[in-house]
């Protein structure tokens, strides 16, 4: 009875090592993965995101403005960085929020169509590196305005 007892509490004890090296390896994926997103932040904001692609997009031909909205992108993705610096796991509306700053602070109607559709898709470039699939609506609404995006959700449904 002794030696089952032993027998018991060593699985026990085992377990429980396993249980805190699991939440431990856990908690390394997950920083693991924050320095893979950092890292992607920090190469795509140092891109030339509206310069053109030599095929279909002319990219933004005043310098100034060019300059602005790429400083806008770089800020978005610091903002970004700030956050997964900040904590483990940001959560959706975290992200969404960041997203919905960054890209308040440009002008979409400064913009031509082109450039302001290059805008929707350097941040949905935003989406992918930090994983999320949509951004219920922030994009759409302003490239298209609040009156047409409703119009848009209207007709999903």
């Amino acid at each position: 009875m002794k030696k089952l007892l032993v027998l018991v509490m060593a699985v026990l004890s085992s377990q429980v090592g396993c249980a805190q090296k699991t939440e431990n390896k856990t908690e390394m994926s997950i920083q693991n993965s924050n320095s893979i997103v950092i890292q992607q932040l920090e190469k795509f904001k140092a891109q030339d995101h509206f310069a053109g692609d030599g095929q279909l997009y002319t990219g933004v031909q005043n310098s100034a403005l060019r300059m602005s909205l790429n400083q806008k992108v770089a800020d978005t993705a610091q903002a970004f960085i700030a956050l997964y610096q900040q904590k483990n796991e940001p959560t959706k509306a975290e992200l969404l929020q960041v997203l919905a700053n960054g890209i308040s602070q440009i002008d979409p109607d400064k913009l031509d169509t082109e450039d302001r559709e290059q805008v929707a898709t350097t941040f949905e470039c935003f989406l992918d590196i930090v994983g999320l699939e949509s951004s219920e609506g922030i994009l759409n609404k302003w490239v298209y305005g609040e009156e047409i995006s409703k119009l848009l959700e209207q007709d999903k449904h």
